[in-house]
């Protein structure tokens, strides 16, 4: 029997986040505090069948899992035959209980099934009660995607990546430390996160000589490489006009000059209707945790100003700057300065 007092001061305090992961692990914990599962998590399903993330819930805490995680044969063939049935909900008898599937979010890439694993059959009430914390936590998350989002391109905004930047700032080394293992993902080799910017070559020509609409056509074909090209980890975001920003997840420099050049190649070959061929200048440099979000995106701007200003389309890294002489690094705050 679920308390309905307590019922709604789960659902106020789960509307008060703004933050979708965060809103996930809230989610997981209201339904487990009713409920009292064996089990509980949430996948995420592309449309290809590919388990793309897996958040778990156990004592209180949600462990989320990007890589390196095994999916039993049988949740597999129980999200086969949700699909397949085209419902809300599958309930399946196991050997020591039941397994209840049903969808929390499903858009043209991917499906996110709720997973409860319980000793004894869901009530009527319950899976009702469920649906309808199922239905808020929905249209919750599209007015929080539409408020984080750019209208045009579909990526993330401005906003958004300030509220990224202080979650991934605690997963880097501190400057002049070894690197340590710090990825969400729990994998055992060191990682860092790398910030890049770019900008589209020559694009006020683009809108003086075929009109906006055109110019706005090539902008949404730059967000689709964009997205293709990064992996579930990478984030991207529109800065306005025609400057983008990434923050990748890589091991060394090696590996993210590599991605960004592979980006930056792919728009060269691409042929745009009526536009023809753009390119792209990209400036990066590495995250580094004493180093605030602001300096960061200087040093990035910087090596954009330096690959536009050099030929364009091209690649440079601020790093490489500050070793030719080409650009100073500012001194970093005391370590017991507070950032956020």
């Amino acid at each position: 029997m679920f308390n309905t007092p307590h019922l709604l001061d789960q659902l106020v305090s789960l509307t008060g986040i703004r933050d979708l992961e965060l809103l996930e692990a809230s989610l997981l914990k209201t339904l487990n505090g009713f409920i009292h599962p064996t089990g509980l998590s949430l996948y995420k399903v592309s449309s290809r069948g590919e388990v793309r993330s897996e958040v778990i819930f156990g004592s209180e805490k949600c462990q989320v899992l990007r890589e390196g995680f095994d999916v039993s044969p049988e949740l597999l063939q129980a999200f086969q035959q949700h699909h397949a049935a085209d419902s809300s909900t599958l309930q399946l008898a196991l050997a020591d209980g039941f397994l209840n599937v049903m969808t929390v979010m499903d858009t043209r890439s991917a499906t996110t099934y709720l997973v409860i694993r319980s000793k004894v059959a869901l009530l009527d009430s319950d899976s009702r009660v469920i649906d309808g914390m199922l239905q808020i936590y929905r249209n919750f998350c599209q007015l929080l995607q539409e408020s984080q989002t750019d209208s045009l391109t579909g990526l993330a905004n401005r906003k958004t990546f300030d509220e990224c930047f202080s979650r991934v700032y605690e997963l880097q080394p501190m400057e002049n430390d070894h690197p340590v293992a710090v990825d969400l993902r729990k994998s055992q080799s060191p990682t860092s996160y790398w910030i890049a910017m770019i900008d589209i070559d020559h694009f006020k020509s683009v809108n003086d000589r075929f009109g906006h609409l055109y110019g706005d056509e090539v902008l949404i074909l730059l967000a689709h490489l964009l997205k293709n090209a990064l992996r579930n980890d990478d984030l991207v975001f529109r800065f306005g006009g025609e400057e983008f920003v990434l923050m990748i997840r890589c091991h060394d420099r090696e590996e993210a000059a590599g991605l960004l050049e592979r980006l930056r190649k792919s728009v060269e070959t691409q042929n745009i209707p009526q536009v023809g061929q753009v390119t792209i200048s990209i400036g990066a440099t590495e995250m580094i945790r004493n180093t605030f979000a602001g300096t960061l995106l200087d040093y990035a701007d910087k090596a954009l100003y330096f690959s536009k200003q050099n030929g364009r389309n091209r690649l440079t890294f601020f790093e490489d700057m500050e070793r030719d002489g080409l650009a100073t690094r500012e001194m970093p705050p005391s370590e017991n300065l507070d950032f956020f």
